[in-house]
């Protein structure tokens, strides 16, 4: 299906079941985006990217995450600053679903090895390796937080995987992204098979801002 970026296409309902592979890393950065005025950030400095390729399930599509930790109250996850899928529906229903803001881009791989590019160019070249066995299937956390029509939302994934240890390397990285301070995740992961159910998220009340701050930044993808 292809339809412009200004005319929403038809995706799937929640919940979306997905199967695949995973590579993410915890990278140092030089400084990073600060989240919105209602979360607190977790680990400043630091950047969360998951680079995934779903395989079966309800969309076949691959993704590339860059975002920061982040909480509000008991609830912790990735406050999502850029995703890229090269899907409209996946785009569209991450917007409209979850409040997450997709873009659309290419994946070319290349072995063990994929160049991400946008309508303004690179994003990143990004190589991934799995070391050592991979552990029994385990369920593992996996929540972001996200904004639909001015409202919070959070999303609680059920996420089950064949965990092992896993490496990013970014070859290259665009200017346009907060910059690392090495191109390789101190802490990384992998999953050669996981399994996931996305169920439609919650939606958290509003919170007015402190003094001095503003009211809290949230998307409105139409």
């Amino acid at each position: 299906m292809s339809c412009a970026d200004a005319t929403p296409c038809s995706y799937p309902p929640p919940p979306w079941h997905l199967r695949g592979h995973l590579w993410g890393g915890l990278f140092a950065a030089e400084s990073s985006p600060a989240p919105p005025p209602d979360l607190s950030p977790v680990l400043p400095r630091s950047l969360v990217v998951l680079l995934i390729r779903y395989r079966e399930g309800t969309l076949v599509y691959d993704e590339l995450l860059v975002g920061t930790l982040a909480r509000r109250g008991l609830r912790a996850g990735v406050h999502v600053h850029r995703i890229w899928v090269d899907d409209e529906q996946s785009m569209w229903g991450g917007r409209r679903i979850w409040g997450v803001p997709k873009e659309l881009a290419g994946f070319q791989w290349d072995g063990p090895r994929v160049r991400v590019t946008d309508g303004e160019g690179l994003v990143a070249t990004l190589g991934v390796t799995s070391k050592g066995p991979s552990l029994p299937r385990l369920p593992l956390p996996l929540a972001a937080f996200g904004s639909r029509d001015g409202t919070r939302t959070f999303i609680t994934a059920r996420f089950s995987a064949r965990p092992s240890a896993g490496s990013l390397h970014a070859y290259e990285w665009s200017a346009g992204l907060p910059a690392l301070r090495r191109p390789d995740a101190p802490l990384g992961l992998a999953a050669a098979s996981f399994d996931i159910r996305m169920p439609a998220p919650a939606l958290l009340p509003r919170r007015s801002p402190r003094p001095g701050q503003q009211s809290p930044h949230v998307g409105d993808f139409r």
